[in-house]
This record gives structure tokens, C-alpha cells and sequence, in this order.
């Protein structure tokens, strides 16, 4: 059977019931998703940025699996993880207890602000993108002003949804099919759900793992982002699944891990030059190719200010 297909993610058969859903350039989705077929249940890990990339993933799911989506999990509070989880009514959302409280905060205020700031974005990266010259500046941009077209145009049917289940440490699902185990560790944000399939060697890492793309620092804390790729290194998998990017392997845990200590050492050596990062900020060679640079200098300011106001 032909694999499901949507402009705003691509299909891939990780093993018998279990795909992921690699996210488009349309920017509908954003992230990664998964889609585990537990045996008589279906589980869909992360929900995408907007409500009908959400909906195409549900249709997706269940037309591989021939079950209902039983199960949702939000892996952490970030739109892009969330917004989709209004087109599954049906199931039980899950979430660490502190993810739900931020989802019922910083959400709420990242609704809010998006629908006073996204149309001005919007404008300002589409007039980015006339003026650049640079292949790369030009590809980079064209996603940004993706993102805030489907930001702007999901905001008036945005609903939001509260997970209804929540655990602190850890959680097992079991169906026929095989055993769901979901971890917290920290980092990218205070809580990081990390969903591993101890039976097929494969973990879905959610945004403590980005693969060809910056990881977004400035919501979390690098030292204990470290400390989570420490165990995630420990896990017995072949497969890992990262929030952005194709699959990875360890290779690319200790990449990121290279890229946060790149981060470090650059924000110390300002920190002892007296001199403040800002946005023209060059990436280094190393992850010049990498998509959402212009994280780059936010990341080293971020770090910068931990550093000057003592908090590292």
C-alpha cells in the first residue's frame, strides 16, 4: 500500500507500525512527528504547527495503522509540537505535568503574540528575501516567510488543547504490538519527552535532538541539555528520530553536543573581550550549512548573557 501523502510532511516505514513524519519545507508542520501502532491503539507523537498539517497526520495514522489515534503525546510546550493536537478530539493528550502548566501559560501568550507580531514578520522576511543576493540567505528566508504565512493564516481556527494525562518521570504504554516508554530529561525546554520503542531499537527525541538545523537554546539550559544527550548516548537504539532534520545516529548527538560547546566558547571569549553578540553575528563554517541559522547569534547571546549575569 502507497504510503499517505501530504504537502506538509513526508512518510517513512521505520519498522512494522511505526513511521515518522518528516516535516515539509511548507512550514504547516515544522517538526517531526511520529506514528506508533501499538497493536489494537494508535499513539501519534507530536502534533505539528498547525491545525491541517495536524489533520493530515491524523488521517495518516490511522490509515496506516487501521486504529483510531488513542494517544497524543506533547513532547514539550513549543507551537510547533502542539498546535495540532486540536484535530485529534478523540484521544487523551499526554504531557509531563510541567509542560501542561506551560502549555496553559506560554502558549497562551505565544498565541497572543503571534497575532499581534506575525503580520508584521511576515512583511519584513518577504522584504528580506527581495533584497537578498546570497543562495543560502535566500532559501532560509523563503522558510521564515512560510512560517509566518501559516502562522498568520492557522489563527483564527487556533483552539487551545490541554494534555489530560500527566506523569512526572516516566510512563509506559503497553499494547499486542509492543511497549511505548516515555522519558523526561530537560534541556531544550524545563521538561523534554523523549519516546523510546525499546522492541525496535528506535527513539524519537522530539527537539533534544536536531539534526542539520540549529537547536533553539534560549528556552532551556545547555548544561542540562548536556547532561540529556549524556543519556540518550546510553540508550541501546539504532534509530534516532530528531525534531528537525533527517534521522540521526550518535554521530549526531555528539555534533550538537560540539555545537553547544562551539556556542559556549565563543559566548565566554566575548564575555572576556567586554564585547556584546548581536544579530550580524557570522556562523561558524562548521554549521554554516545548517537550516534556521539565524538561531546562531541568538543561541551565543543567550549563552553570553547567562555567562555576564553569572548564572552558568
Amino acid at each position: 500500500m502507497p504510503l499517505p501523502a501530504s504537502p506538509h510532511f513526508m512518510l517513512r516505514k521505520l519498522a512494522e507500525g511505526v513511521h515518522v513524519a518528516f516535516a515539509t519545507e511548507t512550514a504547516a508542520a515544522t517538526c517531526n512527528a511520529g506514528i506508533v501502532d501499538l497493536g489494537d491503539r494508535t499513539l501519534v507523537f507530536d502534533t505539528f504547527l498547525t491545525p491541517k498539517a495536524g489533520s493530515d497526520l491524523r488521517r495518516a495514522a490511522e490509515t496506516l495503522t487501521g486504529h483510531p489515534v488513542a494517544y497524543v503525546v506533547n513532547s514539550h510546550y513549543h507551537n510547533d509540537h502542539i498546535r495540532g493536537t486540536q484535530e485529534f478530539p478523540d484521544a487523551v493528550v499526554i504531557s509531563t505535568d510541567r509542560t501542561r502548566n506551560l502549555i496553559a501559560t506560554k502558549e497562551v501568550e505565544e498565541i497572543r503574540s503571534d497575532a499581534a507580531v506575525a503580520p508584521q514578520r511576515l512583511l519584513e522576511w518577504q522584504e528580506q528575501l527581495r533584497a537578498a543576493v546570497d543562495p543560502e540567505e535566500q532559501r532560509q528566508l523563503r522558510y521564515w516567510v512560510e512560517y509566518a504565512r501559516v502562522i498568520v493564516e492557522s489563527l483564527p481556527s487556533l483552539r487551545l488543547v490541554l494534555p489530560q494525562l500527566t506523569f512526572e518521570r516516566r510512563l509506559v504504554i503497553r499494547g499486542p504490538a509492543r511497549r511505548v516508554e516515555l522519558v523526561t530529561l530537560a534541556g531544550h525546554t524545563p521538561d523534554d519527552v523523549i519516546m523510546l520503542l525499546p522492541q525496535d531499537g528506535i527513539a524519537f527525541l522530539a527537539d533534544l535532538l536536531f539534526v542539520g538545523f540549529h537547536p533553539y537554546l534560549i528556552d532551556g539550559n545547555p548544561d542540562d541539555w548536556l547532561q540529556s544527550l549524556n543519556t540518550i548516548e546510553r540508550q541501546d537504539v539504532a534509530t534516532l528520530v530528531p525534531g528537525h532534520g533527517p534521522l540521526g545516529t550518535m554521530d549526531d548527538v555528539r555534533r550538537l553536543r560540539d555545537y553547544i560547546a562551539a556556542v559556549d566558547e565563543l559566548a565566554q571569549d566575548l564575555a572576556r573581550r567586554g564585547a556584546v553578540p548581536d544579530a550580524s553575528l557570522p556562523v561558524p563554517e562548521a554549521f554554516r550549512s545548517w537550516g534556521f541559522g539565524k538561531f546562531f547569534p541568538a543561541n551565543v547571546k543567550f549563552v553570553w548573557e547567562r555567562l555576564t549575569a553569572g548564572g552558568h
